[in-house]
């Protein structure tokens, strides 16, 4: 197989989860890394063994590191400017989601990888994990879908894990813009285009946090659709999707442990949460990229068409 160079953009916690990914994978080399802080590209070259050049300066990276790609892992505003001056310079682009920080954005991107014939992709787990596989085969065992329903709670925004200067922010933040595309894609891909028919959102009386709660009713096809969001309650986290038959459910428990249930049995785990999906990913990215067609990846279209679900929620 052979071995592309990547230099990754940002470091933070999203930013590295894909390194060991990228390392022991046989298609890909991190040859270069991009921080503002210096001292996080040390410890991060120490902790996973890179032989990689270190850049302060993204731009700098894109121009002159000679890279077969590019993983853009920082914050969402700057997804737009990186993905297009790497497709300027024909490089492939792996992009955390949400692909961009407006739909304006979101479509400039999308036009620029498409006028440069450059391969992109979003990083999507769900989408590459084994419990989206299972969920699919057993979608006909559930008879005709009545409604599919996403409940997200959160004792705190942001997360404990999660912790930096923009999570917790109207501007990039909040969970409608970090969870939703998840299960905006995931639908999508299943059911069809979504609409959103009516919601309510609730903010902080500043103008600077994030949302605490959202309610929106809305149809993927022809099938209800219902998102249920808050943070700030006295319960640990709870991140359920749910797909409602009328011969049984399936549900995504906690992110990704697939259950299901009908009238004659309780809901029950069918398949448990994957470690990692991470390799389905980077080698459908690798085949696209080697050889130029198709693979099932989640392009910059397909995130666009995200973006303009979750915008109408905020």
């Amino acid at each position: 197989m052979k071995e592309l160079s990547i230099g990754i953009i940002g470091l933070g916690a999203i930013g590295q989860r894909l390194i060991p990914a990228f390392e022991q994978h046989e298609g890909f080399t991190v040859s270069a890394i991009s921080d503002v802080n210096k001292a996080l590209m040390k410890e991060a070259t120490q902790k996973h063994s890179l032989k990689a050049i270190h850049y302060t300066d993204a731009e700098e990276m894109i121009e002159y590191g000679a890279l077969d790609a590019i993983y853009i892992a920082v914050p969402p505003k700057f997804h737009h400017h990186y993905a297009r001056l790497a497709a300027k310079r024909g490089i492939a682009i792996l992009c955390e989601k949400p692909l961009a920080n407006s739909i304006a954005e979101a479509e400039e991107m999308t036009e620029a990888v498409k006028a440069a014939n450059v391969i992109n992709a979003i990083h999507f787990p769900l989408h590459y994990s084994n419990e989206v596989a299972l969920l699919k085969e057993k979608l006909s065992k559930i008879g005709d879908i009545q409604r599919i329903e996403l409940t997200m709670r959160f004792e705190t925004w942001p997360r404990t894990w999660q912790q930096n200067d923009w999570i917790a922010k109207r501007e990039q933040g909040g969970f409608i813009r970090e969870i939703t595309p998840h299960f905006i894609q995931l639908t999508n891909r299943l059911f069809g285009k979504i609409i959103i028919s009516a919601k309510d959102t609730q903010y902080p009386d500043n103008e600077i946090d994030c949302e605490t709660s959202v309610v929106a009713f809305g149809s993927a096809g022809h099938i209800p659709f219902i998102i249920n969001g808050h943070s700030g309650i006295g319960m640990k986290d709870d991140l359920t999707y749910r797909i409602y038959g009328t011969k049984g459910i399936l549900s995504l428990d906690q992110w990704a442990e697939l259950k299901y249930g009908n009238a004659d049995q309780p809901i029950e785990l069918i398949q448990e949460r994957s470690a990692s999906a991470s390799g389905s990913l980077l080698t459908a990215f690798h085949y696209a990229i080697t050889t130029g067609e198709r693979a099932d990846l989640v392009p910059f279209e397909e995130g666009t068409a995200v973006q303009k679900v979750f915008e109408q929620l905020l």
